[in-house]
Formats: C-alpha cells, structure tokens, sequence
C-alpha cells in the first residue's frame, strides 16, 4: 500500500494555488474546503488507487480526545454535503462532532463504474439494475477499508476505532447492508439509503439467514430510508426486509427505518443523510 498526502490541513477558508482564470477569462481565488486534507492510497486488495478526504471537526484544534467517524461512500459526489450536515448537526448539539472521511476515486476516473466494483458483492443475474461487468469486488473493497483505510485515519488521526459508521447511497447502501451480515465488526452504525436490496435475485436475504444461522446478537445502530418516489424494485424489498430484520429480534441491534415523502432516489439523499446522522448518534 502507498499512501500520499496531496494537501495540507486548512484551518481556514484559503487560497490553494493563487489566482487563476475561469472559462471566461476572469480571475479567480480556488478556494478549500476548511479543516479539511485529501489522501491518496493505492490499495493492493483492490489493485486501484482511491482518493481520501477527511474533515475534522471544530473542536480538534482545541482538544487531545478521540472522535467518532462517519466513512462516506462516494467522496467524489458526497464529501462536502456530508462534512457540511454533520457540522451543523453539531452545532445544533443534534449529533456529536465527528471526523467526517469521504471515499472517492478522483476526478475524471470513471467513478460510476467504480463503484458499482466496490460496492456489489456478486455479479446480478437477473440484470434489474443494467449492465454491471466490473460488479462484485465487495469483498475485495472490505479488506481495503480494514487493512489499508482504517489503519491511515486511526494513525494519523485521533479517531476511534470502535465507533464507526459507514453512510451509502444506493449502490453504497447496498454495500453496507451486506457488510452488516458479513462483516460486521467493520462499522457499528450504519446510514442506509436507498439500498437496491433486489440485487442478485435478493443475495442479502441469504446473508442474513446465514448470519442468523450463527448468532441471535448484533449489535450496530442501523438507519434505513427511502423516498417514497422510489422505483418499485427498491421499495418493495426494502420494506419486505424491514419486516424481515423486525421479526429477528436481535439482541443489540437498533434498526431504525424512514420513508420521505415526495422524494425520489437521489432527491432524498440530503435529508435521510441527516436524519441519518441524528439517529444513529442519539
């Protein structure tokens, strides 16, 4: 693995390179995202190089303590929205400050298909959601995440190991709701957006009884949402699996589930990342 700090820490709103010129000609200041640097790790699980950002909160100037962190899926779209909510989250006292790590590929590297490697378990069969051919690295992006990303931030960042949560849309969503019966010491909560459960003629409910087959335990706080504008092939096993998860009864786990209205599958994003961080930090 190889790491490569790509900028340095701003406490403030600054300039990053001097003046430049827009697309008209006109200067103009580039500005950073404040508190906030940007990592490079080229992972040898997934043979690919991933772009990290990290934004630490206020108070991590002023204290020696160690913060929770929020990993965000897809950094490249996500990053800000999410460092932005959760510091207004604190200020509000509606949610802890937190270390905020946004999991990005980088500008112009074909994020799309990417994700759609890292966040899959399996190849889908049944083709629902398109044609995916680099599907089915979930695996292989679980050791990045354990053996290369971790131990960067809890090095080099006072972050705990043992609060973690993971918030995904999606693709992402559906990653972490796997990662939750496979996996599961990796997060201990969880922000589920819009999961297309559906994925592979339904693999999750497999991971589940599998899971269920082992342990009547989980503990991890689960918040799971959907807007109600939703494609059918979404909101139909999202709320066949919450009935699924309620009936379980497992000791130690905590599933919260929220559907907005008149929202669709990328309106809601900004207010169930919200009211994702509010809930799984009450």
């Amino acid at each position: 693995m190889r790491i490569g700090l790509l900028a340095v820490l701003l406490f403030s709103v600054g300039i990053a390179g001097g003046a430049c010129t827009d697309a008209l000609g006109q200067s103009v200041v580039p500005v950073t995202v404040e508190r906030s640097v940007q990592h490079t790790i080229e992972s040898a699980y997934v043979d690919d190089t991933f772009v990290i950002q990290v934004r630490l909160p206020i108070s991590y100037a002023t204290t020696e303590k160690k913060y929770q962190v929020l990993y965000v899926l897809d950094g490249d779209k996500c990053f800000g929205l999410a460092a932005d909510t959760a510091e207004w989250l604190a200020w509000a006292k509606e949610a802890p400050d937190l270390i905020v790590v946004g999991i990005g590929y980088g500008p112009g590297r074909d994020w799309w298909e990417k994700r759609s490697r890292d966040f899959t378990p399996t190849q889908d069969v049944t083709r629902l959601w398109g044609e995916w051919p680099q599907a089915g690295g979930a695996v292989k992006f679980e050791e990045f995440l354990y053996r290369e990303l971790f131990p960067l931030i809890e090095s080099r960042y006072r972050a705990l190991a043992d609060d973690r949560a993971v918030a995904g849309l999606s693709f992402g969503g559906l990653f972490g709701t796997v990662s939750l019966f496979t996996r599961p010491a990796l997060f201990h909560r969880y922000i589920l957006i819009g999961p297309p459960l559906v994925w592979d003629n339904r693999r999750i409910w497999q991971y589940e009884a599998d899971y269920r087959a082992k342990s009547s335990a989980l503990t991890a706080t689960v918040f799971t949402a959907v807007g109600n504008q939703e494609d059918p092939t979404i909101l139909e096993p999202w709320a066949e699996f919450n009935r699924l998860i309620e009936s379980r009864r497992y000791d130690g786990l905590r599933w919260i589930t929220r559907t907005y209205p008149e929202e669709s599958h990328i309106s809601v994003l900004p207010g169930a990342l919200s009211g994702g961080i509010r809930r799984v930090y009450k």
